[in-house]
This record gives structure tokens, C-alpha cells and sequence, in this order.
């Protein structure tokens, strides 16, 4: 039992340090970080900018305050800020050349079993315009309200929901012009 536990040994939000909720959320929240970044800045780059992520939100550990809300919020915001950073970069990158198929040694292997469904929907968002795509993964995926969804990009939460009705009805013509053998309508 930690310090200030309850009957369920879990230590209360308001008592919980940032390395305490880490702890206890990293491998699901990380997933979902990866997911979000290969759909907002590319596969090949999700992880390399997950990892500056938790580098930055355990730097901030004598300023956070809060629950696993605020961590989700503190992380998916961070994510958000460093593709747009990665996205900036472009041109300071140099050209390196793979032979065919040598990618996929570089990848890091997946922590949870294949999800067929998931990625295929993942990738129908990929081809959504980037606008679109990050608002469904954050309200969606990530799980946040379209107030935070707005806080997190700038817009209105007006904004955020008539980009959600549009991706979701893009998202719906693409399935129904283009079904994929296990979609059934």
C-alpha cells in the first residue's frame, strides 16, 4: 500500500506524483501517443517523437499537478507540439536511401496483439485531411472533449465539432465506395 492509499490500494489523484501515474498508465497512454503521432507525423517518426514526449512531460514533474486525466492532457498536448515541430523540420532532414524492404527491421515491435480493425481504420484516417485526422484521433482515440480538443489546437469548440462531422462523413463515404472485404454496411 503507498502513502494516502484507499481501501483499493490505489493512491488518490490529488496525492498521485507524476512518476506514480506514470507508472501506473505508461503502457496504454504510450500506444495510443504512437498511434496519434504516426497518423499526425508519420509512422516512420511516431516513435522517435513519443520518446521526446515522455522526456519532456518527466521533466515537468515538479510542476505537474493532477490526476490521469491531467497526464493524458499534459502528454497528447506535448505529442501535438512536437509533430508540429517534426513537421516544421522537414527540410533540415537529409535524404538517406533503404534498400527495398530494409524498413521494416527498423520498427519497433508492437506491445499489445495485432488489431486488424484498428489499423485499418487508422489508415482511412490517414487519408483524411490533417485537420480532420488529428481532431477524430484526440476525440476518439485519445478520449478528449471537443473544449479540450479546441484548448489543444488553437479553435473553437464550434470548430472541432464541425471538423469531427466532416471527417466522420467523409470517413462514412469512403467506407461505402470503397468497402474492404470484412466492412459489412
Amino acid at each position: 500500500m503507498g502513502r494516502g492509499s484507499g481501501d483499493d490500494g490505489r493512491v488518490p489523484p490529488e496525492r498521485a506524483s507524476l512518476r506514480e501515474l506514470i507508472d501506473a498508465g505508461f503502457s496504454s497512454l504510450h500506444g495510443d501517443l504512437v498511434r496519434y503521432l504516426g497518423a499526425i507525423a508519420g509512422a516512420d517518426a511516431a516513435e522517435d517523437i513519443a520518446s521526446q514526449v515522455w522526456l519532456e512531460v518527466v521533466g515537468r514533474e515538479s510542476a505537474f499537478r493532477g490526476d490521469e486525466t491531467a497526464l493524458r492532457r499534459l502528454a497528447f498536448a506535448t505529442a501535438r507540439r512536437r509533430a508540429l515541430d517534426h513537421r516544421r523540420r522537414w527540410w533540415q532532414r537529409a535524404v538517406t536511401l533503404h534498400p527495398p524492404g530494409d524498413r521494416a527491421l527498423e520498427r519497433a515491435a508492437p506491445d499489445e496483439p495485432y488489431d486488424v480493425g484498428r489499423d485499418r481504420a487508422l489508415d482511412r484516417i490517414a487519408r483524411l485531411p490533417r485537420s480532420q485526422a488529428e481532431v477524430v484521433l484526440l476525440r476518439v482515440m485519445a478520449g478528449f472533449s471537443a473544449e479540450e480538443v479546441a484548448q489543444m489546437t488553437g479553435r473553437t469548440p464550434g470548430a472541432v465539432r464541425v471538423l469531427q462531422h466532416r471527417a466522420l462523413r467523409r470517413l462514412a463515404d469512403d467506407m461505402r465506395r470503397d468497402p474492404e472485404p470484412d466492412d459489412r454496411m
